[in-house]
């Protein structure tokens, strides 16, 4: 049986002396955050914090981010995560 989830999470752009990095966290899975280098390495990162976070059992359901207060340097990305697949590769 396929559990895709779908969770917004906020993405905000970092430029500084350890250079250019991306850093994900989400209002939604309290706790969670995670970086990459690019966005398709955060976006791959983002999926398996999201996964390693919840349980397997119970999923909360994801927020409208449209209230969420951002600053210049955040985004909103939607991460897709494949709970099925990766519980199976877990256990």
């Amino acid at each position: 049986m396929e559990k895709r989830l779908v969770y917004p999470i906020i993405v905000t752009t970092y430029n500084d002396e350890d250079g250019h990095y991306y850093v994900a966290t989400s209002p939604n899975i309290k706790g969670m955050v995670t970086q990459g280098d690019t966005m398709a390495d955060l976006a791959y990162q983002a999926e398996d914090a999201i996964a390693t976070m919840l349980d397997g059992e119970t999923y909360p359901e994801p927020q409208d981010p449209s209230s969420w207060q951002l600053e210049e340097n955040q985004r909103i990305v939607y991460i897709s995560v494949d709970m099925a697949k990766w519980l199976k590769k877990n256990i």
